[in-house]
C-alpha cells in the first residue's frame, strides 16, 4: 500500500501547498466537489486495501515479485512524470502574464502529461496488486482523465491556434 499512500500524501499535502505557495490569489474551491473526491477516495482506498490486505493470496512464488517489482517501476515512472508536470505548469502560473503553451519534455508529446503520468501511476499501480480493485481503478482514472485531456487539448488548439503544435496529442503520445 505504500505507494498509494504516497502518491495521495503528495495529491492532498504536498502539491496544495505548492500552489498555495505559488499563488497570487485567494479563489475558493467548491466544497461539494471536495466532498464527493472525499468520497469516492474513502471508498477506493477501502477497496484498495481490503484486496491486498484479505484477498491477495499469491505472495508467495517469484511470478508475484516480478509483478510487484514491474509495477513498482512503471508507478514511479507516472509519478515522476506527474510530479514533474506540477513542477512546469506551477512555473508558468508564477511567471504570471496569462495563459502559455507548456513547452519540453512530455509537453513535446502530449498537452496533459500530468493525467497522462497518472494514468501510467495506476497502470503500475494495477500491475503491481494484479487485482480486479486495481483494474477498475486505473479504468476509473482513464474514464476521468481521458474526456478531460481531450477537452483541454481542445481549448489550447482554440486558444492558441497556429502557436500550438500540431502534432501533440491529448494525452496518450502518439496516439490519442
Amino acid at each position: 500500500m505504500s505507494p498509494f499512500l504516497f502518491h495521495y500524501f503528495h495529491r492532498t499535502c504536498i502539491y496544495p501547498l505548492r500552489i498555495y505557495r505559488n499563488s497570487k490569489t485567494t479563489g475558493g474551491f467548491p466544497v461539494s466537489v471536495a466532498v464527493m473526491a472525499f468520497g469516492f477516495n474513502l471508498l477506493n482506498a477501502y477497496l484498495q486495501a481490503r484486496w491486498v490486505s484479505h484477498y491477495k493470496s499469491d505472495y508467495d512464488g517469484g511470478l508475484f515479485w516480478w509483478r510487484f517489482f514491474g509495477g513498482l517501476v512503471v508507478f514511479v515512472w507516472g509519478m515522476r512524470i506527474n510530479t514533474w508536470t506540477d513542477g512546469v505548469l506551477l512555473g508558468l502560473k508564477r511567471e504570471g502574464g496569462g495563459y502559455k503553451v507548456p513547452r519540453g519534455g512530455w509537453f513535446e508529446l502530449v498537452s496533459c502529461p500530468n493525467y497522462f503520468g497518472e494514468i501510467v501511476e495506476w497502470f503500475g499501480w494495477a500491475v503491481m496488486t494484479w487485482s480486479w480493485a486495481g483494474f477498475g481503478f486505473l479504468l476509473y482514472t482513464c474514464a476521468n482523465l481521458v474526456p478531460r485531456a481531450c477537452a483541454n487539448h481542445k481549448w489550447y488548439l482554440e486558444k492558441f491556434r497556429e502557436d500550438y503544435p500540431k502534432n501533440r496529442k491529448a494525452v496518450i503520445p502518439f496516439l490519442c
